[in-house]
This record gives structure tokens, C-alpha cells and sequence, in this order.
């Protein structure tokens, strides 16, 4: 399994609508792709979801790297990645 591994700066977290709120991840994290150092995207926008932005430490305006695991729907995220050491 090749792990897609980018950087990102997060342009916009915003509430998930009522009707696909659901597994306690109702914020939804919207960003920009900047580099690609790992797996193959073709796209310039990458959004995943969290439960708690804070809880993940993520900001708008930030710079991340996220690490996104593929799934048969997609791609998974783990929102805790950040606060590893």
C-alpha cells in the first residue's frame, strides 16, 4: 500500500451540513496542495475530515503535511498525525 504523503496549506475548516455529519468527524479540513512527496494525486485540493480541529491542531493559513492512507472509497486521514511528536 503507498501512503500519499503532501504538503498543504489549509484554506478553509468549516462545519460539515446536518446531512452528512456522521462518525463524530463533523468538521471538514479543505486544502491546497503544494508539493506531492510521496504516492500519485492529480489534483490541486485535498479535503478530509476531524472531530475536532484544535484537538488536531490545525489552523487556516497553516502549512501541513498530511499523510492519507487509500481505502476503497478514497483516502483515510488520521487526525492525530500532527500532534505526534
Amino acid at each position: 500500500m503507498i501512503v500519499l504523503v503532501f504538503r498543504a496549506v489549509i484554506e478553509a475548516i468549516d462545519c460539515a451540513p446536518v446531512g452528512i455529519r456522521g462518525a463524530f468527524r463533523d468538521w471538514i479540513v479543505r486544502t491546497r496542495i503544494e508539493h506531492v512527496t510521496s504516492g500519485e494525486f492529480t489534483g490541486t485540493h485535498f479535503e478530509f475530515r476531524v472531530h475536532s480541529p484544535s484537538r488536531s491542531g490545525l489552523e487556516v493559513g497553516q502549512t501541513v503535511t498530511v499523510e492519507a492512507k487509500p481505502t476503497p472509497e478514497g483516502f483515510t486521514v488520521d487526525e492525530d498525525q500532527w500532534m505526534r511528536g
